[in-house]
């Protein structure tokens, strides 16, 4: 008897308990951010704070405020932009589904800037060997049609005294 009351009370503390915990859906916002506009500000944001933590100096030098330049970028305030973070938070696919967009944009832009470095890198590269193919052909001994002919060093030491 004693467990059948333990049992029976427990139930209800916990059935209490779980139905205090419920979050409400929130309420439609009247000035709710479409689904692509968020994508497109939660890219900008990523965008901005990972330049915030590799570059602080300079956004702060310039007056660039992340949140403050993607506000006035989009139109918004950022009472607007918490409301329909929470409205569509509140619906897991679909803030799967908006969170999932930015990170396939943030890899493709990702692929497309490693793409444009290895070409820069390979133009760098040509550049080099360039620079050391004609830093190669002024050494020391320069070969003429077979046979190698000795620099001769000039004293310019002289130069300076006659000017």
């Amino acid at each position: 008897m004693k467990y059948i009351k333990f049992f029976v009370i427990l139930c209800v503390l916990v059935g209490v308990g779980c139905n205090s915990n419920r979050i409400e859906k929130p309420k439609k916002p009247k000035n709710l951010i479409k689904k692509q506009d968020m994508v497109n500000i939660l890219y900008d944001m990523t965008i901005l704070s990972a330049s915030k933590g590799v570059n602080k100096k300079l956004l702060e030098e310039n007056g660039i405020l992340p949140e403050d330049f993607v506000y006035k970028k989009y139109e918004i305030d950022s009472t607007q932009f918490v409301l329909s973070n929470q409205y569509y938070a509140y619906n897991i696919d679909t803030y799967e589904d908006i969170y999932n967009s930015v990170k396939e944009r943030l890899v493709k832009e990702k692929t497309h800037l490693d793409s444009l470095n290895k070409i820069e890198a390979k133009k760098n590269t040509e550049k080099a060997k360039k620079l050391r193919a004609q830093r190669d052909s002024l050494g020391k001994n320069k070969k003429i049609e077979g046979a190698t002919i000795p620099l001769r060093k000039i004293d310019t030491s002289q130069l300076e005294k006659h000017q």
